[in-house]
C-alpha cells in the first residue's frame, strides 16, 4: 500500500474515532497512520474542545474527567497522533482565513500551513480555498 499523506485531524473525528463511528475513507485515514503509514495532527485547541465538551457534559460520558485524562493519555503514548501546535507559517494563514468559529480557523490553518489534508466533518470547512477534507 501507499504511504499515507499526514492529517490534521478535528475534534468531531477524534470523537467519533473514540466512538469506533467515523466513516469508511475517515476510518481508513486512522487506520493507515495506526499502521505506520503516516502520522495524525491534533491541533491543541481540538483536544481542548474534546475535554471541554466532555467535562460540560455534552459526550454524554458517566466519568468526563476520568476519560479526558484517559484519552490525554493515549494521544501523547500514540506513535500516530501528535499533538501540533500552529506552525509559524500557519499564523499568516490564520490572518487571512475567513472563517469565524476560534478553534475552526486555528484547525483549518493547521492544516493549510502543513499542506495536508482535513479529517473533519465540517461542511463550512469545505468552502475555504485549499483546503482538502476527508470525511465521506
Amino acid at each position: 500500500m501507499a504511504p499515507l499523506t499526514e492529517a490534521v485531524i478535528d475534534t468531531v473525528a477524534l470523537v467519533r474515532h473514540l466512538d469506533d463511528s467515523l466513516p469508511k475513507p475517515a476510518e481508513m485515514v486512522f487506520r493507515a497512520a495506526e499502521n505506520g503509514r503516516g502520522t495524525l495532527y491534533l491541533p491543541e485547541i481540538a483536544l481542548g474542545e474534546f475535554a471541554y465538551l466532555a467535562l460540560r457534559g455534552r459526550l454524554g460520558l458517566q466519568h468526563p474527567r476520568a476519560v479526558v485524562e484517559e484519552v490525554v493519555d493515549q494521544v501523547r503514548a500514540a506513535g500516530y497522533i501528535q499533538l501540533s501546535a500552529l506552525l509559524p507559517t500557519g499564523w499568516s494563514v490564520f490572518l487571512d482565513l475567513d472563517v469565524p468559529e476560534l478553534h475552526d480557523r486555528l484547525i483549518a490553518s493547521d492544516a493549510l500551513a502543513r499542506d495536508i489534508p482535513l479529517v473533519s466533518n465540517d461542511r463550512e470547512l469545505s468552502k475555504v480555498p485549499g483546503l482538502r477534507l476527508i470525511w465521506d
